[in-house]
């Protein structure tokens, strides 16, 4: 199965703040087209959209504010301005999670958020962390928001996430089945979850997360929350890693 890598831009958001412009620069030289967002780093949208067309970057997706209107209108006119598809909420306070009305309003709230997102002709997508497969009365709090979400809302799944909080990434790959659209891969000890390492260098056992992925994955972004070494070299060392997985990493000569 071969699917597109990206990058998850929170990877080099310390690059982002310092050395903006440049890093643009970096992304391409790593080979990488497909990006995903996070945050606009006090840049307007319209220069994002200058220096992504200058570096023939192609923004994927965007991990933004979905959750008050006056986010989600942000979100929106940012995404039509960069040409972004696919929306993700990145983030809902732990405490969600910990009983069964939170979860409720807070697929309420993604739901009513996919009417308007759906309707520009995008889509929207939640991203997990570790704290949504709290057990709430023998169901993981994440198959309880799922349960109450329009179909059309996907799962953007973090299975470095899911092994933190001591499951099995391939049972949960089974169950959400096609509706994970895409996927971030991270890699380190586990636990503690920080630093990361480069892909390949950590615990996860990504030649079988990916092998079992559905077919509906679209993209791999790869993200180094924290690392002790140097981030743009463990960035190039994960592409090379799964590169040599034959998976099919999104160059710009397969596509001139």
């Amino acid at each position: 199965m071969k699917i597109p890598i990206g990058l998850q831009l929170y990877s080099l958001r310390e690059q982002l703040a310092f050395k903006f412009e440049e890093t643009f620069k970096t992304i391409s030289n790593a080979g990488f087209m497909g990006i995903e967002l996070a945050g606009l780093h006090n840049q307007t949208p319209r220069k994002w959209k200058q220096l992504l067309n200058r570096f023939d970057l192609h923004a994927i997706a965007m991990h933004c504010d979905v959750l008050t209107p006056e986010g989600l209108k942000r979100s929106l006119e940012a995404a039509e301005i960069i040409d972004c598809e696919h929306l993700v909420c990145p983030w809902s306070p732990p405490e969600t999670f910990r009983n069964e009305k939170p979860i409720r309003l807070l697929a309420e709230e993604l739901n009513n958020a996919n009417e308007q997102i759906t309707a520009q002709g995008r889509s929207l997508h939640y991203h997990n962390h570790n704290f949504e497969l709290n057990l709430i009365k023998g169901q993981y709090g994440l198959d309880i928001l799922i349960a109450n979400l329009v179909q059309s809302v996907n799962i953007e799944l973090d299975a470095y996430w899911v092994s933190v909080h001591g499951e099995d990434p391939l049972a949960l790959i089974n169950s959400l089945d096609k509706r994970i659209k895409m996927m971030h891969v991270k890699d380190g000890l586990i636990s503690p979850p920080f630093p990361n390492t480069a892909i390949g260098d950590g615990l996860m056992n990504y030649p079988q997360i990916i092998a079992s992925s559905p077919s509906s994955v679209n993209w791999l972004f790869i993200e180094i929350e924290e690392c002790k070494t140097d981030i743009p070299e463990a960035l190039n060392r994960s592409v090379k890693y799964l590169h040599d997985l034959n998976i099919e990493q999104y160059k710009k000569q397969e596509h001139e």
